[in-house]
């Protein structure tokens, strides 16, 4: 199958959203920015908004859960020790912490929304999905043998998504100190460095 490079109007659209987004949330709450002032705002036709996203919450919930998805990626797996990829996830999570402090504001209007559902789903689905690639990573490996990857992947993405909502709801900035806390508390079969 052949892959298409993504749409240049498409990617021009979403950026454009994405960005009187941010600037609408640092006057207004969530639940009071409608479609169509966020339309004019972006420049954009409410149909084409409805192209993309089902709702305004549904664009912070894709905005917020993509970025913290892309600093996820640890690539070049192969050939590492186990304590070498301890490291790099744990500097993933630095990483995603990181960039819930930078947008420690819109973080906070998503998990206090009215619509505040989809922003914890997408979250846990994100985090278990991550979660499944890292058991496969570590059986390679042959760490975390033991473990049921589905009740493994529930648990994990669960406290992960409780930390990252935490985090955005206190005042704290240093990343690096609240991620080994929250990597501190995984299970006994979380390989550390």
């Amino acid at each position: 199958m052949i892959e298409r490079a993504p749409d240049p109007r498409s990617l021009r659209t979403v950026a454009n959203l994405r960005h009187a987004l941010r600037v609408s949330l640092r006057e207004h709450p969530l639940d009071d920015i409608s479609v169509s002032e966020l339309c004019r705002h972006a420049d954009v036709r409410r149909t084409t908004f409805y192209t993309h996203y089902p709702s305004v919450a549904d664009l912070l919930t894709e905005m917020l859960t993509t970025d913290i998805d892309r600093l996820l990626d640890v690539p070049g797996t192969t050939g590492k020790s186990v304590a070498q990829l301890a490291q790099d996830f744990q500097e993933t999570l630095v990483a995603a912490f990181r960039l819930v402090t930078d947008e420690r504001h819109n973080f906070r209007v998503g998990f206090d929304s009215d619509a505040s559902a989809p922003l914890r789903r997408s979250l846990t689905a994100m985090f278990a999905r991550r979660v499944d690639i890292a058991l496969g990573i570590w059986h390679a490996q042959g760490a975390a043998l033991d473990t049921d990857p589905v009740a493994a992947a529930a648990f994990v993405s669960g406290g992960l998504t409780a930390s990252v909502e935490a985090w955005a709801a206190s005042d704290e900035t240093d990343a690096e100190c609240w991620a080994n806390s929250v990597r501190d508390q995984m299970p006994p079969w979380w390989p550390r460095d």
